[in-house]
């Protein structure tokens, strides 16, 4: 069990890094009840409350912004030297907050060593706010990448299927079949995304013509077993629409499969663009949640990547 510590004193151990990796995560978890990927303070480690406008998230992703830069001072040693190099934005399938004992695409790409990597992917942003920032256009200005590799698109479909008043899901209903799920607004919902991600990739490319993009559709857990009790998804399925634990994962693959279809059309109308399919390739073994692989099941996309970057 953590220590029991006040607020500053956690804040100042993170921010001066004297608490020790492997301690972090005694005090931070992630929100069960968010849809997406969000951190909170585990119960009764701290002394006193935050204040009211603490971001717990945006504090741990400073913690990662100061590692990245450690990070990019060893590319001037001789073992980054010719490799070639990523830039990568998205979400949580491109990074996990540091020192979790999950390692997504991007994070599994830099410990591999075989590419040199700049991953500005933040595990709870969505494609709109992606989109918003821009980030990624800086960052390939400045650093001229040789890949730009995009994961985006999870987070809205999964903040829209939660929220109950956008109904993009039908309530249960057991002569409907697990593929008819899809409300018309859920459709118009993917369109919407479907715009989004042309517009990011038409201006990187137009940007930068001749620079490789690669992007993913999204793997979803076996049909057996619903793992992490439906973290994520599964328990506002559950709630809002009274899906059975049995059909959850079929429903939500097949809604995987469309938005998958979505971003493949998009890749296919530019020019330097490619689309992976990673419907099915993680492997059943030990989903970490209803939205995540486990580590044996990121490493296999990781190669995927990597295989194809070396094509």
């Amino acid at each position: 069990m953590a220590k029991q510590v006040t607020f500053e004193e956690f804040l100042e151990s993170v921010r001066r890094r004297t608490m020790l990796p492997t301690e972090l995560w005694d005090y931070i978890e992630f929100d069960r009840h968010s849809p997406i990927p969000r951190l909170r303070f585990r119960s009764n480690v701290l002394l006193d409350q935050p204040p009211a406008t603490f971001d717990l998230d945006n504090e741990i992703r400073q913690l990662e912004l100061t590692i990245n830069g450690e990070r990019r001072e060893q590319r001037k040693s001789s073992a980054f030297r010719g490799k070639k190099l990523i830039v990568a934005e998205g979400d949580s399938w491109f990074n996990l907050p540091p020192y979790s004992p999950y390692y997504a695409i991007g994070d599994r790409i830099y410990e591999n060593g075989r590419f040199d990597i700049e991953n500005i992917a933040y595990w709870g942003h969505t494609l709109e706010k992606v989109l918003e920032d821009k980030e990624y256009m800086t960052v390939i200005d400045k650093e001229r990448p040789d890949f730009f590799l995009l994961s985006a698109g999870g987070n809205d479909l999964q903040i829209a299927l939660a929220d109950k008043d956008k109904k993009y899901i039908y309530d249960h209903d057991p002569k409907r079949p697990t593929d008819e799920y899809l409300t018309p607004a859920g459709t118009q919902g993917l369109i919407q995304i479907q715009t989004q991600y042309q517009k990011l990739l038409d201006m990187v490319s137009h940007a930068f013509p001749k620079l490789p993009i690669l992007c993913h559709g999204y793997d979803c857990p076996p049909p057996e077993k619903l793992p992490g009790n439906g973290q994520w998804l599964g328990q506002h399925l559950k709630k809002n629409h009274k899906i059975p634990d049995s059909l959850m994962v079929p429903i939500v693959a097949s809604v995987l499969k469309k938005l998958n279809i979505v971003i493949a059309q998009v890749t296919a109308s530019v020019k330097m663009a490619r689309h992976l399919d990673l419907q099915g390739k993680s492997g059943p073994q030990m989903w970490k949640d209803d939205m995540h692989p486990g580590n044996p099941g990121f490493l296999k996309l990781t190669t995927i990547f990597e295989d194809n970057m070396n094509q």
